[in-house]
């Protein structure tokens, strides 16, 4: 383990060891606050060839594992932390303490590794687990907090009592002879009555069904509209904010049905147009992400995606993605310059551009992932201007389905 104290605004170094390359979840590193960072929501940045990685600390958590994607070389560690309840904005930041890995006997190529969710996305999680609350801790770990020494297993032994004395013989019955016929009991009505009830019986029975359940206060409990305004407050605190060209959910069809064009076999046509010819695409079924599915379009159909809202782009953003794919692969995204165009014509332009080579290609891969992830893409090679997106999506095995698409703000 690595250990840092954190105090003021000063990093120091407590423990130290040497750090290798391409672990994934292995090196664990440690931070001891001072008082002032007690109460604040705590995040470690990790700096690398100018691509930053977060790590999610909360207000309670003070440890948090070195990102899978840092290599050899040079890192930049740094912390900040934030009051979401201070009535002004309150934000602590540090000094930069730079950490040395050294490479590593282990082969890369063929390896996946999953990327680190971004800043948002983590912190979207600390909002959501926080709303459901934690798990509390079970049985044996509060009897060992209160002195218990031993396994589990031990300590579920222990609750066993110890065998108890063998009862006596009974003695052997005579033959029985028929018992006399008792007389009936009294009714469990006549006993209420005895014992101070008034009224009828359809009274006593009435007065037996149990009172209607009071509903719980739940005004302390954190909405869906609290957690989205704590996620504005958390992206202004944090200096953070998005561009969003495509966000999956049930109104996407009616945000993007005209802004978003498509190119396939039958040409250019509309979100809207092409959702209802090809029902898998962007459908309810999927809460309307973009997915190039075999269904609609067989084995290795190759659909062009195009964004005809234009983006102003500098070198300090970064492009985002959410997706989930069948196997990792190789793509490529595009930006072309803004022009006058709408529409089709626009559509048109943009995919003619790509085909003449005269787009701007942003290099990528698909990671194998069987549930959503997140991934940031340098735009460090762009050319500050306005561009409008595009990409390629093939229903082969990586049959990607693409949840949002954003930009993130230098």
């Amino acid at each position: 383990m690595i250990k840092f104290l954190v105090k003021g605004q000063n990093i120091e170094t407590l423990e130290h060891e040497v750090i290798a390359a391409d672990q994934i979840a292995f090196v664990k590193i440690h931070f001891v606050f001072d008082k002032s960072w007690k109460p604040l929501h705590k995040v470690a940045q990790f700096t690398q060839d100018e691509i930053t990685y977060n790590r999610v600390l909360g207000i309670e958590n003070t440890s948090c594992f070195l990102p899978a994607e840092l290599t050899a070389g040079t890192v930049k560690m740094s912390l900040f932390g934030y009051d979401a309840e201070a009535t002004e904005t309150v934000r602590a930041t540090t000094i930069v303490k730079t950490l040395h890995i050294r490479p590593s006997g282990f082969e890369v190529e063929n390896s996946n590794v999953s990327p680190t969710p971004d800043l948002y996305q983590q912190l979207l999680q600390k909002i959501q687990s926080a709303s459901k609350g934690l798990d509390g801790k079970s049985a044996f770990e509060i009897a060992v907090e209160h002195g218990f020494v031993g396994t589990e297993t031990e300590w579920l032994e222990s609750l066993r009592g110890a065998d108890g004395l063998p009862g006596r013989d009974g003695t052997d019955g005579k033959n029985g002879v028929d018992g006399t016929s008792g007389s009936d009991g009294k009714s469990a009505y006549t006993i209420a009555v005895e014992h101070g009830f008034t009224g009828t019986e359809d009274d006593w029975l009435q007065s037996l069904k149990g009172k209607d359940g009071i509903t719980p206060d739940m005004s302390d409990y954190a909405t869906k509209t609290d957690i989205a305004e704590l996620q504005k407050q958390i992206e202004s605190i944090s200096g953070i904010s998005y561009i969003s060209v495509f966000e999956s959910g049930s109104d996407a069809l009616q945000k993007y049905g005209d802004s978003i064009y498509t190119y396939y076999n039958d040409g250019y046509r509309s979100l809207a147009g092409f959702a209802e010819s090809y029902p898998h695409f962007c459908s309810a079924e999927n809460d309307y992400a973009l997915y190039f599915n075999q269904n609609d379009f067989s084995w290795a159909g190759s659909v062009f995606v195009m964004f005809l809202t234009p983006v102003a782009i500098t070198s300090k953003m970064k492009l985002l993605l959410s997706y989930m794919v069948g196997a990792s692969q190789d793509a490529e995204f595009y930006l072309i310059p803004k022009t006058d165009k709408t529409g089709s014509e626009l559509a048109q332009y943009i995919y003619e551009e790509i085909k003449a080579e005269n787009a701007l290609k942003l290099s990528f891969k698909w990671l194998y992932s069987d549930t959503s992830i997140s991934v940031m893409q340098s735009l460090e090679n762009v050319s500050d201007g306005e561009y409008y997106l595009a990409f390629q999506g093939t229903s082969d095995n990586s049959h990607p389905m693409v949840k949002f698409i954003k930009f993130m703000k230098g």
